[in-house]
């Protein structure tokens, strides 16, 4: 059932990516961009976490510890000065710590995460230099199953994840054009979207990288 959701998403965005075309052959704003990016990711945007009952450990609770490094790519058809329809794809791990009543000990395992996005991106300032948009977003994102956490002198706890559709969220970036079809860009993903009831996780990626377009 994962699978058949992942390649429904990626399916259809795919066709929308590649059915939008410009309503002008001569839009100067026609045409493609593809970007590449890493930086930092976490749980920036939301900063509330879960709590739960187990049957073995009692009170318990799982936390996104920290951050992580997270890389990508995206493509954007660009079909007018205001408008772009965007599919990225990235990658990040980060470290989920388990408490629970029984001990004092922090047990940790490392949550993988493979987000899928698509926006519609709002370009609101478009000059020689710098391009700078905004747009809605909805996501799958899915993670390694199951995380394993090791309490020393207690049985071992294991946390099933629950691939997420749609998570909903935003996107915001600029590219600074070094050359007429090349710069840097800067972008920050959120999307709202969490492994399973018990683990909120909602990642955030916070990138720089290059775009070419085309």
């Amino acid at each position: 059932m994962r699978r058949i959701r992942l390649v429904s998403f990626v399916s259809v965005a795919v066709v929308a990516l590649l059915s939008v075309f410009p309503a002008h052959a001569e839009n100067e704003y026609a045409g493609w961009r593809f970007r590449v990016w890493a930086g930092i990711t976490g749980r920036f945007v939301e900063t509330d976490n879960a709590t739960f009952t187990d049957p073995t450990f009692g009170a318990s609770a799982t936390e996104v510890d920290g951050t992580g490094f997270g890389f990508g790519i995206d493509v954007e058809r660009r079909f007018s000065k205001l408008l772009g329809l965007d599919l990225a794809v990235g990658y990040t791990e980060l470290d989920v710590e388990f408490t629970q009543s029984l001990t004092t000990t922090i047990a940790k395992d490392t949550l993988e995460v493979l987000p899928i996005w698509l926006a519609v991106n709002f370009h609101l300032v478009n000059t020689e230099k710098l391009d700078f948009w905004v747009g809605p977003q909805i996501g799958y994102v899915a993670w390694n199953d199951p995380l394993t956490f090791t309490v020393p002198g207690q049985p071992t706890f294991e946390l099933e994840t629950e691939n997420a559709f749609p998570g909903v969220g935003l996107a915001l970036g600029l590219d600074w054009w070094l050359t007429k079809n090349s710069g840097l860009n800067f972008a920050f993903r959120f999307v709202d979207a969490d492994a399973n009831d018990v683990l909120l996780v909602d990642p955030t990626f916070v990138t720089v990288g290059y775009t070419w377009r085309f």
